[in-house]
Order: structure tokens, then C-alpha cells, then sequence
């Protein structure tokens, strides 16, 4: 194996990895021979599927169940992982669902559920991840933007508040955890090749693969090239890149 790729002494950890992005991050590093932690929100035979095929690579597998906007859920995953691993050195905030409703019909409710599940729940992992990864000396974290953070969206308001506040937290904790090994950056994804509900993605996936089709690449990416972007930024040599954002989107955030 590569040795720029090789992570056989890491332990990562993905939150919504029973699916879609999520879950091609956890198979591609559980390729490179890391330990992988696996986070859904309810559907523990999606999770333990994944769990199932990571081990097929090789890797040791974790489950943890529960939201990451519920503290009691992140302190669930960081003992567990601890006991089994010793520590986590990457992890990946991706755990994330957008409400499509427009401003007047967004409730007080919907604004505190969606921002908590994305921005909220970041800060959660950030506080108790990161004290072990200044120990180590070392450590990588990757947050799941989109474009909605930069260009907002009437439909998704609360949604696109939090990817907005994300990429601050993203450049925030750059900015004071690079002397102690850490990265953080942004992965966005685009019009991505996933599954996708009605209730949160109006169209579902044929909305999205018709949006795709105008973006210069004419495509949506795939997830499997999502999680080798992801890769790439928790790879050793990638230590210079931090509070950055690489864009694995056809070229869909020149045109939005």
C-alpha cells in the first residue's frame, strides 16, 4: 500500500455514515486499514451493514447509534471509540438533513433542529475530539459544506445558516489548531450521486442528476469520489492544507 495512504494506526470516525458519503468514507479508509466508527441516527441495520462491509476490508468496525446534535450521543461515540481504539485521530462531521420549506413556513423549531444537527453537532465533536488529537500530536478533521453556506437558499434557510456558520467554524479551529498537527478543512460535495428523500430533496435524486447535467463536468460525482477527496485531505502529506475547502462538485460552485 501507498504509504501517503496508509492508515493502519488511525482510528476514523464518520457521523452519518450508514449511507451515501458517509458510508464511501468509511470504506475507503477502512481500505487503507484504518479502524472506522460508524454513526447513524436510527437505522441500525444500515449502519451495522456497513460495519459488516468494512470488516470484509479488514478493518475493525464500531456502531454507535444516535443524532450527533444530542451531546449524550458524542459522548457516547468518544468513550466507546476510546475503549476500543485508544483514541480517534480523524473525523468527518457529515451528518446532515435539509428541510425544504420556504421562510414563512419555517417554524422557531425547524431553525433550532437544523442548525443543532449540522453546525451544533460540530462543535460537539470538535470538543471531544480534539483534546486527543493535540496529544497525539497529530489529527484531521473534515466537515461536509455545501454551497448553500455561500449562496443561501429561500427553501432551506436554516439549513443554509449552517453550512455558512460551518465554514466559519472550519476556518476558526484552523486557525488555532495547526501548531498542534490538526487540519481542518471542507469537503463539498454538489450535486452529489446519493439517496435521496422527497420530504428533504424535492425531485429527489432525478432533480439533482438534472441539475448535474448542467454543470461543466455534465455529471453528478459520485460518492466513492467524494470519500477519495476525503482521503486525500487526512493523508499525511496533506499537512499544509487547513481551513481550506475542496470542491468534488462537476464545477457546480462556479456556476451557482
Amino acid at each position: 500500500m501507498e504509504p501517503d495512504f496508509d492508515f493502519a494506526d488511525k482510528t476514523i470516525l464518520v457521523t452519518g455514515s450508514g449511507r451515501n458519503i458517509g458510508r464511501a468514507i468509511i470504506l475507503e479508509f477502512a481500505a487503507r486499514g484504518a479502524n472506522v466508527v460508524i454513526n447513524s441516527r436510527s437505522n441500525r441495520e444500515e449502519a451495522e451493514g456497513v460495519a459488516r462491509e468494512a470488516e470484509a476490508l479488514g478493518a475493525k468496525s464500531l456502531v454507535v447509534m444516535g443524532e450527533a446534535a444530542n451531546l449524550a450521543t458524542v459522548e457516547e461515540m468518544k468513550q466507546r471509540a476510546e475503549d476500543a481504539f485508544g483514541r480517534v485521530d480523524i473525523y468527518v462531521s457529515n451528518a446532515a438533513r435539509r428541510l425544504s420549506r420556504s421562510f414563512f413556513d419555517t417554524t422557531n423549531e425547524d431553525w433550532h433542529t437544523y442548525l443543532n444537527q449540522q453546525l451544533t453537532a460540530s462543535w460537539y465533536l470538535a470538543k471531544a475530539f480534539v483534546p486527543g488529537m493535540i496529544e497525539a500530536g497529530w489529527g484531521r478533521i473534515v466537515h461536509v459544506n455545501g454551497n448553500d453556506g455561500h449562496h443561501g437558499g429561500w427553501s432551506r434557510i436554516p439549513h443554509s445558516v449552517a453550512k455558512g456558520g460551518l465554514r466559519t467554524l472550519t476556518k476558526s479551529l484552523a486557525s488555532g489548531l495547526g501548531e498542534y498537527g490538526i487540519t481542518v478543512n471542507d469537503l463539498y460535495p454538489g450535486y452529489a450521486a446519493t439517496v435521496r428523500l422527497e420530504e428533504t430533496h424535492p425531485g429527489g435524486w432525478a432533480a439533482s442528476a438534472e441539475r448535474a447535467s448542467h454543470t461543466p463536468l455534465g455529471r453528478q460525482p459520485t460518492v466513492e469520489e467524494l470519500a477519495w477527496g476525503c482521503l486525500f485531505l487526512c493523508a499525511p502529506r496533506s499537512g499544509a492544507i487547513t481551513g481550506s475547502g475542496l470542491y468534488i462538485d462537476g464545477g457546480a460552485g462556479m456556476i451557482g
